[in-house]
């Protein structure tokens, strides 16, 4: 993840809402312009600490096991798909959610959009990074889990 060095002002006008690491009076934060959300960071913090509000791994986690980001991720864990592709995978999402969901896990790094231009007209396909290809297998063994067993999680959900 890059790290700004700017003054708070210069940093909401490059970044555009993006989160990024940046330093702020000197300390190391998480940024997001768009809500002014800081999450501070301990240069040789060790402990993760995932149950404090203001956790960097929480906000990654969150990323990822969001309803559409990890339908998004295990869609795309064998190939890359293009948008229109992704959308008919993915029973219920819509082409605004895939939209937005793509283009956030893409800032994050986790997918990448690659532009094939020499067809006519240019196609855009979707694929997991290797950051993202990361994700696939603990995603899927948590799938695995919920599959064997959809009928005690239906019985105690009712």
């Amino acid at each position: 993840m890059r790290i700004w060095d700017f003054s708070f002002l210069d940093a909401c006008f490059a970044l555009q809402s993006d989160w990024c690491l940046a330093r702020w009076f000197g300390k190391r934060c998480l940024l997001t312009v768009s809500t002014c959300i800081f999450v501070w960071y301990d240069e040789g913090m060790q402990d993760i600490d995932i149950f404090s509000k203001d956790c960097p791994t929480r906000f990654n986690l969150s990323v990822i096991s969001g309803k559409w980001g990890l339908l998004i991720i295990l869609a795309l864990a064998d190939r890359s798909l293009r948008f229109s592709e992704l959308v008919r995978t993915i029973g219920g999402i819509s082409e605004r959610m895939a939209s937005q969901t793509l283009k956030y896990l893409e800032r994050c790094g986790v997918v990448r959009r690659r532009v094939v231009q020499h067809a006519k007209p240019p196609q855009v396909y979707y694929e997991l990074t290797p950051l993202g290809r990361q994700f696939v297998a603990p995603l899927s063994q948590l799938v695995e889990i919920a599959n064997r067993n959809v009928d005690a999680l239906i019985y105690h959900h009712d």
